[in-house]
């Protein structure tokens, strides 16, 4: 990998900066979640007081006292035209009323509006009994309508019966005189249906007490139980609960795109004005230009990345049935509510719309007693604007610093390569073909490259000190020449002029041997190369030129008994592809270079094994093992550790020709001692011929 390319990989890591940016946002976030659950709960707090000094105007609201059994009736904001027909209350909640062992069952809907309630009651049973005039009403199918004082001092009982299908005319029920008498201020129409029959009533809510029940009857017979469904739960009349119009101003200033207020009972009953959808005009703020389409994907993005890295359990689910507070015709789950913390309230993720709100939950005292509770929710799209805002404007600062740093890499790992290029040119062109070193010249900068650059420059003029070493190296050769030349001269002159010469022949016949050794051993090398290159490869069995190459090494060295050469294989062939002449001159070495450290009287073994995908030649001989850190420089080119005063010049020639002969084949050339301290091995390792 090139450095500008690292110095890019590296670059990456100034991604951390929009990691921080979106941190930066995440905190800015929280902070203004706690500041604005401050100032709603401070909000709350004054609505609160406000609707306690209201109630404080109106004694005749007096604190609910719930026993268990409540009649809640939600506002209507239409009309509902009495017919015994469910065209009016397909948006209203249907209810069970409460059954004790009885075969039919019975649902009721309920609405106020302007101060008449407004019931739809559903009967389902298998045969309807009507009305038989001749017969007590108790015969016959019919409802009654319950309502009392808080005291019990003052009960009213509506009873609602039919001959046929059609509007009825509303009796009362006289307990004192133990009989009937029509009512004219209450509307009801009797329907039939295929399941049953429908009642539908407008009753006026001032007609109505503290209480209110309905029980629904069956016509009764002699040979069947008395079956009554009754909306009393454990024999306890329901406290009729409905909402207090005297808080539609006060709360439908708190109601607008991103918040919701509702003021409910202790058990949860909304008791505020529900919103009017037909005439409540819902302030929303005015939508801002979100531009074009690229801008408004950005900003998802944008809100994306925040979220993605928010934890999901960060909040609560919303703990409500719904997150439209004033839409509630129905009891809150005030169990599922921070009612002991509701000083500052809590935020939730509504999972529906995929969005969090924060919910403050304030208590509302009348007379020192519990009244209710003021609930008041406030949706984030605020926050979310700010957040996505300041995340578009750290994104955009993060961008341009990333193009800025990124820019300023490239430019910087474009001038440190063009340097190491250029050093590299000119350390190339400062060595000519024939290996002369001329013409560098060094970087004067104070940094790392330059101090490379002035190495190199050192490193050149001792490879041009040591080539003209080399150049001169003839010279000095011919210089060592002089002397035995001299001495194989004079002794020629002295063998003429003197009788008795033969002292002088010998020192001249061994001064001419040492002349032609040495001259040998530095063409041999020479020779051997240019061989190697001319040389043709062919395929041959190692196991047969070593056994030929250990018969003619003990026929020539071991006649007197002084050396024994052994051979070993624990391969039967070993093919190999290379040249005979090379490996066996190579060998040759080896087992010279055995012979002059052998001990006399010791054995040399030749050696061939198999190792994977190669061939091993192994020369092993008893005698003195090599010095420390030699087994690697043994092979290289005029190293010899020969023992001073040794009579044979010796160049260290001999071990380099065998390292070429391995390499030329594919292979190599090493050297270890014995495990036992007790002599060398030399090996030869030669790749394999696939079959």
């Amino acid at each position: 990998m090139g450095l500008r390319s690292q110095l890019l990989l590296v670059s990456i890591s100034i991604l951390l900066l929009p990691w921080a940016g979106c941190q930066y946002v995440q905190e800015m976030e929280q902070v203004l979640r706690e500041n604005q659950t401050q100032a709603t709960a401070e909000k709350s707090a004054l609505i609160a007081e406000l609707i306690e000094q209201q109630l404080a105007t109106q004694p005749e609201i007096t604190p609910f006292k719930p026993n268990g059994s409540a009649f809640y009736s939600a506002l209507r904001y239409q009309p509902v035209q009495v017919d015994g027909y469910d065209d009016d209350w397909q948006n209203h909640f249907s209810r069970p009323v409460n059954t004790t062992n009885t075969p039919f069952n019975a649902h009721i809907q309920k609405g106020l509006y302007r101060n008449r309630l407004y019931l739809f009651l559903k009967v389902n049973t298998q045969a309807i009994g009507y009305h038989n005039p001749g017969k007590p009403f108790q015969y016959s199918d019919h409802v009654r309508i319950i309502t009392q004082s808080p005291d019990s001092k003052k009960k009213i009982q509506w009873l609602f019966f039919t001959s046929a299908p059609g509007q009825l005319q509303v009796m009362q029920w006289q307990s004192d005189q133990k009989q009937i008498r029509p009512t004219n201020n209450i509307e009801a129409w009797w329907q039939e249906t295929p399941n049953g029959y429908h009642l539908e009533l407008s009753i006026p809510a001032s007609a109505i007490l503290n209480t209110f029940d309905i029980e629904v009857h069956r016509a009764k017979k002699p040979s069947e139980p008395k079956a009554v469904i009754s909306s009393q739960y454990n024999g306890q009349p329901s406290v009729w609960i409905k909402p207090i119009e005297a808080f539609t101003h006060l709360l439908a200033q708190q109601r607008y795109a991103d918040q919701d207020a509702a003021l409910v009972t202790p058990d949860g009953w909304p008791i505020s004005p529900q919103r009017n959808w037909l005439h409540d005009s819902i302030d929303f703020a005015p939508q801002p230009d979100t531009g074009s389409m690229l801008s408004q994907a950005v900003q998802r993005f944008y809100r994306l990345l925040v979220d993605t890295l928010t934890p999901s359990s960060s909040q609560q689910s919303w703990p409500l049935q719904s997150a439209d507070l004033g839409s509630f015709q129905t009891r809150f789950t005030i169990e599922n509510l921070p009612l002991k913390n509701h000083q500052l309230g809590q935020w939730y993720q509504i999972s529906t719309r995929n969005q969090s709100a924060l919910l403050t939950v304030e208590p509302i005292y009348l007379n020192g007693e519990l009244y209710g509770y003021l609930l008041l929710s406030k949706t984030a799209d605020a926050l979310i604007s700010l957040t996505n805002q300041a995340l578009q404007r750290v994104s955009h600062l993060t961008f341009i610093t990333m193009l800025i740093v990124v820019a300023v890499l490239v430019l910087y790992a474009s001038t440190l390569s063009w340097r190491i290029r250029s050093l590299k040119r000119n350390v190339e062109l400062s060595i000519s073909g024939e290996g002369k070193v001329s013409g560098f010249q060094p970087s004067h900068r104070g940094d790392e490259i330059g101090d490379l650059s002035r190495s190199f420059y050192q490193l050149l003029n001792r490879i041009e000190g040591y080539t003209d070493y080399l150049e001169t190296l003839n010279g000095k050769l011919a210089h060592e020449l002089r002397t035995p030349l001299a001495i194989v001269k004079s002794s020629l002159e002295l063998v003429e002029s003197q009788p008795g010469s033969e002292t002088y022949l010998t020192r001249a016949e061994e001064g001419a041997e040492r002349l032609r050794v040495i001259l040998s051993a530095m063409s041999e090398a020479s020779r051997v190369e240019q061989t190697i290159q001319q040389t043709d490869m062919q395929a041959f069995d190692l196991t047969v030129l070593l056994q030929n190459l250990q018969q003619a090494y003990q026929d020539a060295f071991g006649k007197n008994g002084e050396l024994e050469f052994q051979f070993k294989s624990t391969t039967q062939q070993a093919r190999v592809e290379g040249s005979p002449e090379l490996l066996a001159q190579a060998m040759d070495k080896l087992i010279d270079n055995a012979r002059s450290f052998a001990d006399a009287g010791s054995s040399i073994e030749l050696a061939l094994e198999q190792d994977q995908q190669h061939y091993l030649i192994h020369v092993r001989n008893q005698g003195p093992t090599l010095p420390d850190n030699m087994e690697n420089q043994i092979f290289d080119s005029l190293v010899s550790n020969r023992p001073k005063g040794s009579e044979a010049p010796h160049l260290g020639l001999g071990l380099f020709i065998v390292r070429l002969i391995s390499e030329a084949h594919g292979g190599g050339a090493s050297a270890k001692n014995l495990p036992q301290n007790n002599g060398v091995q030399f090996t030869i390792r030669l790749p394999a011929l696939l079959q």
